[in-house]
């Protein structure tokens, strides 16, 4: 078994702490961001807990070997998890997700020979019934777990008798849940999907055109759609307008080329995502990250020279 504990302060590290899951994360609100995975695995069952206190745009693809079930401990807003329940993640080739800030989510994955009924109807995304003495019992075992392994020191060695305890308290507590669960209506998400498709859409088509993107009445006529639309589709689904929810994506995008790259040019790399203003994007990338992308560039090179030593 495996038990891990990250602690980030920065996005894109963030996303590549959870093993055997392709993500990338942006981050959509201005700050110094700070994440925090506790990860407890072994080949049949596994649990993390993810928090951050900045929100994010996240794209996904989770491991097919699993079922993947979602708990939130907190979630603001949004219809993509409500409180109170277990929603079961949709087998797909790329999942897209906005997270508020100050999320905290619980996260189990089950082994698709166990519990085979939740594979039912699995290319969406479904909302289990639960008795709710019976999800709060299992998720206050979850909290404290967690909780628990948060606490120790980090350089402390877990003993294999405490590995063990860990693991079949975990099985037993996904075994109560399942066992006294069962797959409810799929949630009446119409409206939702159709604002989640006019968000991706949009990020889609950014992204084919980095160096010129289209402008918001471009984007209105591909997609058939009013600006009102447009601007009601993101200021839901995301918490943002248009404008500021694709200029972070592109901010994220620089950061990213950077951190893999820290010794090309800024000009160029700010230019390959349609920043050429120089003072205004370094503006917004301050704005955003809370650094100058001078000081993003330097970290990484420190980065680069101690994992090199």
């Amino acid at each position: 078994m495996t038990i891990a504990l990250h602690h980030c302060l920065d996005a894109v590290d963030h996303a590549k702490r959870l093993e055997g899951w392709q993500q990338e994360s942006s981050q959509i609100e201005p700050g110094i961001f700070s994440g925090e995975i506790v990860d407890i695995s072994s080949n049949k069952v596994r649990l993390f807990r993810e928090s951050a206190n900045l929100g994010l745009s996240q794209h996904m693809h989770f491991p097919d070997s699993h079922w993947h079930l979602v708990t939130p401990l907190c979630w603001s807003s949004g219809e993509l998890f409500d409180k109170d329940t277990v929603t079961v993640l949709p087998r797909c080739d790329q999942f897209w997700s906005v997270t508020p800030s100050h999320y905290d989510l619980l996260v189990v994955s089950v082994a698709r020979g166990q519990h085979e009924w939740v594979g039912h109807n699995e290319r969406r995304l479904r909302r289990l019934d639960v008795p709710f003495e019976c999800l709060k019992h299992v998720r206050e075992q979850w909290r404290a777990m967690t909780d628990y392994l948060r606490q120790r020191p980090q350089d402390a060695p877990v003993p294999e008798v405490l590995q063990q305890a860990l693991i079949v308290q975990l099985e037993e507590s996904i075994s109560l849940l399942l066992d006294d669960g069962e797959l409810g209506r799929e949630p009446n998400i119409a409206n939702y999907r159709t604002r989640r498709y006019i968000v991706e859409r949009c990020h889609d088509l950014m992204r084919q055109h980095p160096e010129e993107p289209p402008s918001l009445l471009t984007l209105c006529s591909q997609l058939k759609i009013s600006r009102r639309t447009l601007q009601y589709s993101f200021q839901t689904e995301v918490g943002h307008s248009p404008v500021t929810y694709l200029r972070a994506m592109r901010l994220n995008a620089v950061r990213r080329s950077l951190l893999q790259d820290p010794t090309q040019r800024l000009a160029d790399a700010a230019a390959a995502q349609g920043f050429f203003h120089q003072s205004y994007f370094c503006r917004e990338y301050r704005r955003l990250f809370q650094e100058l992308p001078s000081t993003t560039c330097a970290r990484a090179i420190d980065t680069g020279r101690q994992s090199a030593a």
